[in-house]
């Protein structure tokens, strides 16, 4: 308890000191808590070496903010595109919701300048990683969520996010390559692919994630990222491009023993004679 106590006293000191009136100005949001927002800045880096327990860091802010950034999301793409497929609508979500995507709105408020990350972090460049912007990102989303509700993140998403949506699908540099996976194999294999997490390396603050791809039971590549979902994204191209590899490998070698199969030679047909 004691432990908890200090920790929201530095985080409240810290955060009206150095940083918090400007983030809120940036965000256009005034926090009644504002130790919610703090928290929310706080990368698990940051603890280590710290006499501090490690749900200080935002990863639980993270968590929820994740949540409520699809839930308005969906919302959105509902509203927006009234006339688009469920398919439709999961494609542009993915890639809404992306880390990606997330990454490049906080800059929007300068978020780098206001991360809490850990001295042997930030000498690796820690600061602009991207997957360091997008958590963060998601849990002043949390952050805001718990203390005004969903209309202020709402309010928030289309002032800073949605706006980027047109931008966000069109970038070249995205693409959701577990959904091109996915529709892969139910269109040419009809299954869905399986994750299996195969690895797990490396200090809390820089894990490295192995996961395997499975189809029918069969292995495929390996991706490996700083979190199960970029270690997925890189899983789900490289046995992309292998499955395509040896479906078309398949399809050739089945058009080419038709071709050579022997023609069987139909009877003639006599119009008029028995």
């Amino acid at each position: 308890m004691e432990d908890q106590n200090l920790l929201h006293k530095i985080l409240k000191l810290w955060f009206r000191q150095k940083s918090g009136d400007g983030l809120e100005a940036k965000l256009g949001y005034r926090f009644r808590d504002p130790e919610l927002l703090a928290h929310a800045l706080v990368h698990r880096s940051f603890i280590v070496g710290k006499d501090l327990p490690y749900v200080s860091n935002n990863e639980r802010l993270e968590f929820l903010g994740d949540s409520v950034l699809n839930m308005l999301t969906t919302e959105f793409l509902y509203k927006t595109y009234p006339d688009d497929p469920e398919g439709e609508l999961s494609k542009r979500k993915s890639a809404i919701v992306s880390g990606h995507a997330c990454a490049q709105s906080s800059k929007e408020w300068n978020l780098s300048e206001f991360v809490k990350i850990g001295k042997s972090e930030a000498k690796m460049g820690g600061r602009g990683r991207e997957t360091i912007l997008a958590d963060a990102y998601e849990a002043v989303l949390g952050a805001v969520y718990l203390d005004g509700g969903l209309d202020e993140v709402r309010a928030i998403l289309n002032k800073f996010h949605f706006p980027r949506v047109q931008e966000i699908i069109n970038a070249t540099d995205f693409v959701n390559y577990k959904s091109e996976l996915l529709e892969f194999c139910q269109g040419k294999l009809r299954c869905a692919p399986e994750y299996v997490l195969v690895g797990e390396e490396g200090p809390e603050h820089m894990k490295v994630f192995t996961v395997e791809v499975q189809v029918n039971g069969k292995s495929y590549a390996r991706g490996q990222g700083p979190n199960k979902k970029k270690a997925e994204q890189e899983a789900s191209r490289l046995s992309l491009e292998m499955l395509v590899a040896e479906v078309e490998k398949a399809e050739a070698e089945k058009a080419a023993a038709k071709a050579d199969a022997p023609k069987i030679k139909q009877p003639a047909h006599h119009i008029g004679l028995p």
